[in-house]
């Protein structure tokens, strides 16, 4: 029972790793066969330069506060994550390695 768990384990990370890994490799185009070049041309215009149809005001780039989520939610969310990683690894200590050895009097 031990060994198909490992093997079922096993087999999931190596398909977990391939699915990661070699399926977005080989997901390209294909070639074609077709190898002809497409041909633009361009109308002369007189050497006068063309006006744009609608023309767009550049706005400035918004240099305001952060957003409150990067501010106060972010780092909250990671102090947590640590602190659930410390209390399972103290968890797992006070129960699985503690009773794993008896004294023997």
């Amino acid at each position: 029972m031990r060994i198909a768990r490992r093997l079922v384990a096993f087999s999931l990370v190596v398909l977990a790793l391939f699915a990661t890994t070699m399926l977005p490799a080989t997901a390209t185009e294909e070639p074609t066969d077709t190898t002809a070049a497409t041909e633009t041309t361009v109308a002369s215009s007189g050497g006068a330069r063309a006006e744009p149809a609608v023309t767009v005001p550049v706005e400035a780039a918004d240099t305001g506060p952060d957003d409150w989520t990067y501010r106060y939610l972010i780092p909250t969310l990671i102090a947590l994550a640590v602190l659930v990683v410390i209390a399972t690894t103290i968890q797992y200590f006070l129960q699985v390695v503690r009773k794993r050895y008896k004294v023997v009097e």
